[in-house]
């Protein structure tokens, strides 16, 4: 969503600039320094949002600020390749702007979401460095548990649960990776037979 709005508006305004820049930052700060700006900020007594420290939701929104930068940049990517005539169409059609974003964008750009997710997913799978500050005992990472199993001289444990981290991550890459071909073949069949020609 971010990449659409910054993709979609003024180009040389000075609030798009802006969020070009911070949409980078993320990729310049170590995991490390991230998960300790997410225990000072949300392990403070007097913090509205401190009821979320050691929950699973501060997990998952740590991990999508940790990758930012990447999915961003793969959806900028996918949204400047659609092509200039789709969205004048719309407009001179007089389409709301929602049916285009519904029926067009996401339609052209699902396999790069697709590809995004995969990528959220098997980094979140195996990163420890932001998580290793923000877990609790009923939240405890696959990641994190390999290092426990590891720091307690249980190697075949460890190892047990890398190999299913590893199994995991290549059978979700694999069926979104089929998902992808297939929505290519049903959303952008067009495109290929333009191309055959």
């Amino acid at each position: 969503m971010g990449a659409y709005l910054i993709e979609k508006t003024a180009s040389h305004s000075w609030l798009n600039n802006l969020l070009r820049m911070l949409s980078f930052v993320p990729m310049a700060v170590p995991g490390l320094v991230l998960g300790l700006g997410y225990v000072f900020f949300f392990n403070l007594p007097n913090n509205p949002l401190n009821f979320l420290y050691g929950s699973m939701v501060l997990l998952v929104l740590c991990s999508i600020a940790h990758f930012f930068t990447t999915a961003y940049m793969t959806a900028s990517t996918a949204l400047r390749q659609l092509d200039k005539e789709f969205e004048a169409a719309s407009l001179s059609l007089k389409a709301p702007l929602y049916r285009h974003f519904w029926r067009i964008t996401i339609p052209l750009c699902l396999p790069a979401l697709l590809d995004i997710y995969r990528y959220l997913f098997v980094s979140a799978m195996t990163t420890v460095s932001a998580a290793i500050f923000l877990y609790s005992p009923d939240t405890i990472l696959a990641a994190v548990a390999v290092l426990n199993m590891d720091d307690a001289g249980n190697i075949g444990g460890a190892a047990a649960m890398s190999t299913l981290i590893l199994t995991t991550s290549a059978g979700v890459s694999i069926l979104l990776s089929i998902a992808s071909q297939g929505v290519l073949r049903r959303t952008q069949a067009w495109h290929q037979r333009e191309a055959k020609q």
